[in-house]
């Protein structure tokens, strides 16, 4: 054998061992990946509920038979936490989904519908966001997996929740995050909220985020959202987007909001109630919230005025140490970090209330705005005033302009409107 025949052979024999070794590390890296983004996903979501050993939904797996079924179980158990409710829009996708059918309609929920996994063939035959929650039992047996995960998340609603049983073999961890772990890795827009084991299945509950303006309209808000259903008969009568005079139809020409409890008026940020609203600023309760408190120094000490101090709503890397006397008039502790908006708005306005909020529409307002959506608590906001200007705001992947952000609340039943002029009656 020449030289140069033997240089190529070991050569040929360094790669191929390259080759391998290479195809193993990237083998042992994806493993750890999905290992690791599984556990990222579980440890920072606090509302998860994670147990190896049993199924930390509590269920009661002694009354598991033939009469009560596990898929009875399971949704009551999902009804109990308050993850769907009786007038849910629902899906079974599954080989049983007839017997699916009749328990959910036993339970109550009437609007439900059922798809066969002999169905499945390139896509769900429903809408995108067209479910409030999506039950399958069908994920090992179907041709291709990952599409039936991204089916099911692309019709259900943000908001909506979906209970998929995964099986594997022998119960215990390993096993149990293995079955996971396809799942999570195929969700795009929805984050997992449970993980348990129940006999040969791994249960797994996610939930799909809000993720843009465009879906407020298509969001499950509390069965009895009250602004929305109080301010329905209103909508047809709000001033149009595209209006130039600026004239706005305030909501008080509609209603007596003389017997509501109180008048609550919450600006977040920078800018004033509008001066013609129709109502005096002295009968409302008034809060400025906002994380530059010396900028407000010279307003929040008039009587009726109470600033909340929110070092959430900065929006850039410049940390403001706030400076100024307290007093009467300022709310949340400075010393606290970290400010939940949505806790102290529950505290703050109460049903009965006539709640108006003014906001201007950057990045960490509306991420307040979403909160309000994903908690529920939209549904004590009578009237809202957004100043979103295009090409200035509505720049991001939530809202990429004004006139989406718009339509998307004035869809979703919010008497929301633009503003463009602010005057300062504080």
């Amino acid at each position: 054998m020449d030289f140069k025949a033997l240089k190529w052979q070991l050569v040929r024999g360094v790669l191929a061992r390259r080759l391998i070794l290479g195809t193993l590390c990237f083998a042992v890296a994806m493993f750890i990946v999905s290992f690791t983004r599984m556990a990222y996903e579980i440890g920072t979501n606090e509302s998860i509920f994670v147990n190896f050993d049993k199924c930390s939904l509590d269920l009661n797996l002694n009354h598991y038979s033939h009469t009560k079924n596990l898929t009875r179980i399971v949704i009551e158990e999902l009804m109990n936490k308050k993850m769907i409710s009786l007038d849910s829009r629902t899906l079974s996708v599954s080989e049983g989904s007839d017997s699916d059918l009749l328990t959910l309609r036993e339970l109550g929920i009437i609007h439900a519908f059922g798809v066969h996994r002999n169905q499945i063939d390139h896509e769900l035959d429903f809408k995108t966001n067209s479910f409030d929650f999506i039950l399958s039992r069908t994920f090992n047996n179907v041709p291709i997996p990952p599409l039936l995960v991204l089916e099911i998340e692309r019709v259900l609603r943000p908001g909506g929740v979906s209970a998929m049983f995964v099986g594997f073999s022998t119960f215990n961890m390993g096993s149990l995050v293995r079955s996971a772990t396809p799942v999570s890795l195929l969700l795009r827009s929805s984050e997992i909220l449970h993980v348990c084991g129940i006999g040969s299945f791994a249960l797994i509950v996610f939930k799909k985020r809000l993720e843009n303006v465009a879906f407020f309209k298509d969001y499950k808000l509390p069965n009895e959202c009250q602004s929305v259903s109080k301010n329905k008969p209103f909508m047809e009568h709000i001033e149009p987007l595209d209006q130039k005079l600026n004239k706005i139809t305030y909501l008080p020409k509609f209603m007596n909001v003389s017997s509501r409890n109180r008048l609550i008026y919450i600006n977040i940020g920078k800018d004033e109630l509008e001066v013609n609203y129709p109502i005096n600023r002295k009968e409302f309760n008034v809060f400025v919230v906002d994380y530059n408190v010396s900028a407000f120094s010279s307003y929040v000490k008039k009587r009726g005025v109470t600033f909340v101090y929110h070092p959430g709503l900065v929006e850039d890397d410049k940390n403001l140490a706030p400076s100024v006397d307290n007093g009467d008039y300022l709310e949340a502790p400075l010393h606290e970090e970290r400010f939940e908006f949505v806790d102290w708005f529950k505290e703050t306005a109460k049903d009965g209330d006539f709640v108006v909020l003014t906001m201007n529409a950057g990045v960490m307002h509306l991420k307040v705005l979403f909160e309000l959506f994903e908690s529920g608590a939209i549904c004590r906001v009578d009237e809202m005033f957004i100043r979103c200007l295009d090409g200035v705001d509505c720049r991001n992947s939530r809202c990429k302009d004004c006139s989406s952000l718009f339509n998307g609340l004035r869809n979703a039943g919010v008497f929301v409107h633009r503003r463009t002029t602010v005057y300062s009656i504080i």
